[in-house]
């Protein structure tokens, strides 16, 4: 079915009340008709950058002063970037920020705050002050969210359907999806090529954020501490031991890498796979396919499912920056302009501009639709009853950590259940600012 603007508008402000987050370029002219060159970066597939490409062109039309140098990288090497960028003092002008990296960013002094521009520039009006308050650190904005996600299990109903198979009900607990993985794999091992159910669930970190708020546990504090246990964690972990062995349920390392970039949901060789519900475009486009589907997480012991709204990528100012105003204008642009929303839609996840949610047309069957509808009948179903985890400084790092480091050799078994946890521990005192 097709949203009314007042219900999409209703939705942003609702995701908003949800959140409850807590943050404690070239010298290329003058501002009044030179020309002046920005910087903007972001992390994302090539699905989204050709969005933002449009945009920034659209941008560049109205604003015939000012050009816009565009640059994008997935999103760990996105950091390496901005990392060997700060130690050079040379960010770019606007990039896409992330809430688990804000801290540690504003709190080096590397972020331009948005205050000065607000109201003149920069038109906050349009965002509910909760969600935009998701921005800030240490009392000042210094990032503004684009809009709102929460986590979704994709999945590929053509695949599964011509494997015999049923997705489950929305109301699957975790056992009941591990239950199907296995389904999946054994009708998928004659299949060419093979199809597996998906890559192994407690290797993706927000996951394991979701366990945590599942069994009423805040990950940290927010000066840091952590509030799980390593026996927490080796519990999530060991919780799908099952699928590892002695035939191995869950898609494939060596498979992985020999896939890269795509992935075996992306190449067709899996049926799900966990992520922001905003990315189902990115995951339409490298599939080929508009028949990607939505359904929330598995729930925990209590019958619930405890999930909570995110803000999606935000947009930050580089300290760096000698063109602060035009820099706020970008932002603004990106932000409200139902022009650029036209072509961004939901990549970035339900738009945080109220006037940008209103103005965006939703085709029926479309992602768009499918996003907000999503997000819309978690809501009606009562599944959005937590608040999005605390991220302290270092939380990126630590992130990092468990997904490109520990993972990767788990996924690979070099390491078992307890070497991961050991580690993770470690390190997490080193990243973790107390």
């Amino acid at each position: 079915m097709s949203f009314k603007k007042t219900a999409l508008r209703g939705l942003a402000i609702a995701a908003a009340g949800s959140l409850a987050l807590t943050a404690c370029g070239s010298d290329g002219g003058s501002s009044d008709g030179g020309n002046v060159t920005l910087k903007f970066t972001w992390w994302g597939g090539d699905e989204r950058a050709s969005r933002y490409e449009q945009a920034i062109d659209l941008f560049e039309d109205q604003n015939p002063g000012i050009k816009v140098q565009t640059s994008f990288a997935a999103f760990p090497d996105y950091w390496t970037q901005r990392s060997t960028d700060a130690t050079s003092g040379e960010l770019p002008d606007v990039f896409q920020m992330d809430a688990s990296r804000l801290l540690e960013y504003a709190g080096s002094g590397l972020l331009l705050g948005f205050d000065d521009y607000a109201g003149n520039q920069l038109d906050t009006s349009q965002i509910d002050a909760e969600l935009l308050s998701s921005g800030e650190a240490n009392g000042e904005l210094v990032a503004i969210p684009t809009g709102t996600n929460t986590l979704t299990l994709m999945y590929n109903p053509d695949l599964i359907e011509e494997l015999g198979l049923e997705i489950p009900d929305w109301d699957y607990t975790w056992d009941e999806y591990f239950a199907f993985l296995s389904e999946v794999s054994a009708a998928g091992a004659d299949h060419s090529p093979r199809v597996y159910g998906a890559n192994d669930p407690t290797m993706v970190w927000w996951l394991f954020m979701q366990h945590l708020v599942q069994q009423g546990i805040e990950p940290f504090s927010e000066t840091g501490e952590l509030n799980f246990t390593e026996d927490d964690m080796r519990e999530f972990i060991d919780s799908a031991a099952s699928l590892r062995s002695p035939d191995n349920q869950i898609f494939p390392a060596e498979r992985v890498e020999q896939l890269d970039p795509l992935g075996g949901f992306t190449n067709g060789e899996a049926v799900m796979e966990f992520h922001w519900d905003n990315f189902i475009h990115n995951y339409s486009h490298d599939l080929d396919s508009d028949n990607v589907q939505l359904m929330p997480v598995p729930s925990g012991a209590d019958g619930q499912k405890h999930m909570f709204f995110k803000p999606t990528m935000q947009l930050s100012m580089g300290a760096n920056t000698k063109h602060p105003e035009e820099a706020a204008l970008l932002v603004d642009f990106l932000i409200n302009s139902p022009e650029a929303g036209a072509i961004i839609g939901t990549d970035l996840g339900v738009p945080a501009s109220a006037e940008r949610l209103d103005a965006l047309e939703i085709e029926p069957g479309s992602l768009n639709e499918r996003v907000i509808e999503y997000q819309q009948k978690a809501r009606d179903e009562g599944y959005m009853t937590a608040t999005v985890p605390f991220q302290p400084e270092g939380f990126g790092a630590v992130e990092t950590e468990y997904v490109e480091v520990l993972a990767k050799e788990f996924d690979f078994r070099q390491i078992d259940t307890d070497a991961f946890v050991q580690r993770w521990f470690s390190e997490a005192g080193n990243h973790l600012v107390r």
